[in-house]
This record gives C-alpha cells, sequence and structure tokens, in this order.
C-alpha cells in the first residue's frame, strides 16, 4: 500500500491553473470580448520566437477557458496570421516544442498540457525580453512635425485604441491606402480629428502602433493615387502640406475590414 501511495505522486493533474495562466499571458496579450479576438501587446514582439509560439497556445487555452471557442488546438496558419512570424519559422517553433515535449500535437494542431503550466509559468517570470523584432535602425529617429494634433492618441495603448483593426494593421503587407483610412476613421469616430497630414498619419502607423515597412513616402504615395480619392477629400493648409478627411466610400472601406476579419475569425472556430 505504502509503494501505491508513492507511486500516486506520478499522476499529473489535468486541472487548469487559471492564476498561473493569467499571471503569464497578462504582459503579452488581452482578449476581445465582442469577437472573441487575441490582441497582442507590445511586449509580445519582444519574445524570441518559441516563446512567442508558446503564448499564443497559451492564449487559445485561456479562450477555450472564457468559454469563447470549443477546442483550444490550433495550426501554424492561425498562430502566423495572429504573431505576423513567418509561417515555416512558426513551423520549426512548433516542431522544437513538440520535440522538448512542451506541447502535442493531433492532426496538425497543437496545444500545451494543463500540467505543464506551473513550469512555464516559472520559465516566464525570470525571462528576459529582447529588443522588438522589428526595430532594427540603430539611430535614433528625429521628426519634423507637431505631434500636438495627434498627442490624443499617444496617451493610450494603440492595442485599445485599434483593437479591431490590430492585426489586419500589423500583419498585412503593403495595403498603405486602407491602413490610411483605418487611421482617418480611428481620428475621427474616436477623437474627433476630422483630417491629418500624411507626416502624422506616418507617426502613427510606424511609430505608435509599430507597423512594419511604413515609410512617409508609401503613405504621401496611397494618398497621392487618383484611385485614393474616391475615398478621400484632399485639402491644402498652410505651408503647401495637405490634409486628408475621410469621405463616406472611405467609411464604407474601413467597415468591410473589420467584416472581413470577424468572418475569417469565426471560420478559424
Amino acid at each position: 500500500m505504502k509503494n501505491k501511495n508513492k507511486l500516486s505522486k506520478l499522476i499529473v493533474k489535468e486541472d487548469l491553473n487559471t492564476d498561473v495562466l493569467f499571471d503569464i499571458l497578462d504582459k503579452f496579450l488581452r482578449i476581445k470580448e465582442g469577437d472573441k479576438k487575441i490582441i497582442l501587446l507590445p511586449d509580445f514582439s519582444k519574445l524570441k520566437f518559441k516563446d512567442a509560439v508558446l503564448i499564443l497556445l497559451l492564449g487559445f487555452k485561456a479562450l477555450k477557458e472564457l468559454g469563447f471557442i470549443k477546442n483550444e488546438m490550433v495550426g501554424p496558419k492561425r498562430i502566423h496570421d495572429i504573431s505576423g512570424i513567418n509561417l515555416s519559422t512558426v513551423k520549426n517553433s512548433l516542431r522544437d516544442l513538440e520535440g522538448e515535449s512542451i506541447i502535442t500535437s493531433d492532426k496538425g494542431k497543437y496545444l500545451i498540457p494543463n500540467f505543464l503550466l506551473h513550469t512555464l509559468g516559472e520559465k516566464f517570470q525570470n525571462l528576459s525580453l529582447v529588443a522588438p523584432r522589428r526595430t532594427l535602425a540603430k539611430k535614433k529617429r528625429t521628426y519634423r512635425i507637431d505631434l500636438s494634433k495627434i498627442e490624443k492618441f499617444l496617451k493610450i495603448s494603440p492595442s485599445n485604441i485599434f483593437s479591431e483593426f490590430y492585426s489586419f494593421l500589423t500583419q498585412e503587407r503593403g495595403n498603405y491606402l486602407q491602413k490610411c483610412l483605418i487611421v482617418l476613421n480611428v481620428a475621427k469616430d474616436k477623437f474627433e480629428i476630422e483630417s491629418l497630414t500624411t507626416g502624422e498619419i506616418t507617426y502613427l502607423l510606424r511609430d505608435y502602433i509599430g507597423v512594419p515597412m511604413i515609410h512617409q513616402p508609401n503613405i504621401s504615395t496611397a494618398l497621392g493615387g487618383r484611385d485614393a480619392l474616391k475615398y478621400i477629400f484632399k485639402e491644402v493648409i498652410d505651408g503647401g502640406k495637405y490634409t486628408y478627411k475621410l469621405n463616406a466610400k472611405g467609411k464604407y472601406v474601413v467597415d468591410q475590414i473589420v467584416k472581413k476579419y470577424q468572418e475569417d475569425e469565426l471560420k478559424e472556430y
């Protein structure tokens, strides 16, 4: 009987410790209740690739625990879509993590067993974050634009202000015009800012939100094109600069972006 009791210590419990799960995820993501969407916080970009994959797997565990999804198992493409990490890197990370017995798989989808949460809790508690992967420039940028008009943005986390659009802005390559329309839409709806210059839009996309591959010439070209005039009003201000305002068609485009992403989210579930 004594030996049997001793062996019982080898049995792992599959109960989910939500306190440990919260402590791990709190620094890296939030979950939007309306569309059951994972919103990544700025510190997520400071994670190494394998750690970032672990955080998203734990994020889906949280979604299941909250009753937002029925199955927490998730495939590499879903992780790629949310994180923006190269798909082959995601697959390699999942393969390595499975080889280390940190995750399990079934039919190409993955999860983290609940009994490993305490181990992962200790790991992330002592984790040293690295510089964001997108930050490559060695020299500090200098700005010639007046930020006073958009200072209301800068007092709030971008993941909160742009929650509905965060995945599109940070993960979709190109689409500069659509990204400009989103910024103009949010400025009007949330801060009653009627129009913005290319410099202000560039700053919000590149330096505030952290959208990769954004440069002011891209924004100027996108807004200066003939197609753009279908969606914006273009006005000259002091100094010969242009300022841009969203029109009804532009608002419709923004609404369609939100609708498409919500439909794609539902398909995944």
